[in-house]
């Protein structure tokens, strides 16, 4: 027999994640909420004007590590094991990303 997982901090590593992908999600009619904070902050979106490299896509990186480091402590809570591997992932292509189009031009 299968015993269920309790819900506990663990769990709320998934509303991390939910979080950081909400953040760059295009909602209706084009709203964006990293683009709507960085122009509130004064921001660039972008490092060539229009296109290039897309800098709200590192501020979903605190999600992604905060979820793995929540989903670690708290391994045993529902969710936590899932949101671990989705949160390493995430992190893992956001850091190869930003290495790849940010350190490694210069």
């Amino acid at each position: 027999m299968a015993t269920k997982k309790r819900m506990g901090y663990g769990s709320f590593s998934i509303v991390l994640l939910l979080l950081g992908f909400s953040l760059n999600w295009h909602f209706d009619h084009g709203f964006i909420v990293s683009h709507a904070l960085f122009q509130i902050i004064g921001l660039d979106t972008y490092s060539n004007g229009t296109n290039g490299f897309h800098y709200p896509f590192l501020a979903s990186m605190p999600f992604w590590l905060a979820a793995v480091l929540v989903s670690k402590k708290y391994a045993n809570d529902f969710g936590a094991a899932v949101s671990n591997r989705i949160g390493e992932l995430m992190l893992a292509l956001s850091v190869f990303v930003t290495t790849v189009f940010l350190i490694l031009p210069f």
